[in-house]
């Protein structure tokens, strides 16, 4: 955990708890993605998820807005996030890619097949 003064000076410290999850990436659009995952997320839960896609890597923010167990498979999840923009899009960001790059997907994909 990373303490920081609070920025109300009345002595509180904040902090961040950080995990690193491996998910894979189900379906992606303009406001959030599906992810699966062997491990719960619990809703509300505020992230930075990072996609390795051809060589390059897009990082966003996103918020957990539902985690589901899914059918007939023990230990596996759905868990759908909400972009959460916390800056503009960048040429870096998964909402640029989702916005205006997408088109460059299906070479990117192919790269990464081979």
């Amino acid at each position: 955990m990373t303490g920081a003064s609070h920025a109300g000076g009345d002595g509180r410290e904040l902090g961040a708890l950080v995990d690193d999850i491996r998910v894979r990436v189900l379906n992606c659009s303009a406001t959030g993605c599906l992810l699966a995952s062997d491990t719960p997320v619990m809703e509300g839960t505020v992230a930075t998820l990072h996609l390795s896609l051809g060589g390059r890597t897009f990082t966003d923010v996103v918020k957990v807005v539902r985690c589901d167990r899914m059918n007939g498979s023990a230990g596996r999840y759905h868990v759908a996030v909400r972009f959460l923009p916390t800056t503009p899009a960048y040429a870096g960001s998964l909402r640029h890619l989702m916005g205006h790059d997408a088109g460059a997907l299906g070479s990117w994909r192919e790269s990464d097949d081979r």
